[in-house]
């Protein structure tokens, strides 16, 4: 019976794209964000329940609606923040790369100068002792 062969090397990282969920700060964040905006609305609906005369059982329905609703809002409103967020530091860091990249090209060319006048100049100084 023949065994079938695994691949020994991991599965390649598919092209999706550029993922909040491996963003640690954005992710911590996001969890804060859901976490607070659902025990708010829970809070808060609860509150709006009692205010009008609702009996517990029903408060307590409404408010686990709403806590769920405020979690999913809070995510949303997180994610969306989050990924301007990291947008704008792609942005930056692409910034960072053109003008690291432009001073060493700027630093390149003033070094293949330097080495072109030295050159010149040996040059110039063995024309001077053969023409002697």
């Amino acid at each position: 019976m023949a065994k079938k062969q695994k691949d020994a090397a991991p599965d390649a990282v598919a092209g999706d794209g550029i993922r909040l969920s491996a963003h640690p700060r954005a992710r911590r964040h996001i969890a804060i964000a859901k976490g607070w905006g659902g025990l708010l609305a829970f809070l808060v609906v609860l509150k709006l329940s009692r205010g009008a005369g609702l009996p517990w059982p029903d408060a307590f329905e409404r408010s686990l609606i709403g806590g769920v609703v405020g979690y999913l809002a809070a995510w949303a409103i997180a994610q969306t923040i989050w990924r301007h967020l990291a947008l704008a530091e792609l942005e930056q860091l692409r910034r960072r790369l053109i003008r690291m990249a432009e001073e060493q090209a700027a630093e390149r060319e003033a070094q293949i100068a330097a080495a072109q006048a030295q050159a010149a100049a040996a040059h110039q100084s063995a024309a001077v002792a053969q023409a002697r």
